[in-house]
C-alpha cells in the first residue's frame, strides 16, 4: 500500500469516527460521517499527493548533502548522494555545486569535498 494511501485512509477513518461520535446514531449521521470522513481523506489524499510531487526545498537537499557528506567522512559525489538518499544524479550535482558556489565545499573531480570550519582551501 502507498503510504499516502493509508494516511488518507487513517484521516478519513478518524473524521468519520469522531464525526459518527458526535451524532446520533441512526442512517443520516452514518451517511454524514461517511461522507465527511471520504471528503477529509480526499483532501489528505490530494494534499499529499502533491507535497510528493512538489518534492523537497533546495534548503532541505542541500542539508541532506552536507549530514550525508559529513557521515562519510567529508567527501561525496553525486552518484554517491543518489545511491545513498534516492535523490536524482542530476539533482544532487546541481545541489553540491550550489554548495560548492556558496564556499561550503571544494570540488575535486567528481567529488566534493566539505572541510570543517576553520579549513578553507
Amino acid at each position: 500500500m502507498l503510504p499516502r494511501l493509508v494516511i488518507a485512509v487513517a484521516v478519513a477513518g478518524a473524521v468519520f469516527a469522531l464525526s459518527l461520535a458526535t451524532f446520533k446514531w441512526n442512517g443520516p449521521s452514518f451517511a454524514l460521517s461517511a461522507l465527511l470522513g471520504a471528503g477529509a481523506g480526499a483532501w489528505a489524499y490530494r494534499w499529499n499527493l502533491r507535497l510528493e510531487r512538489a518534492g523537497i526545498s533546495p534548503a532541505a537537499r542541500e542539508r541532506v548533502a552536507m549530514q550525508t557528506a559529513w557521515r562519510k567522512g567529508g567527501r561525496i559525489s553525486p552518484a554517491e548522494l543518489e545511491r545513498l538518499v534516492g535523490m536524482p544524479q542530476a539533482q544532487a550535482r546541481e545541489t553540491l555545486e550550489a554548495l560548492c558556489e556558496r564556499g561550503l565545499c571544494l570540488r575535486e573531480g567528481e567529488s566534493f569535498i566539505f572541510y570543517t570550519r576553520g579549513h578553507r582551501a
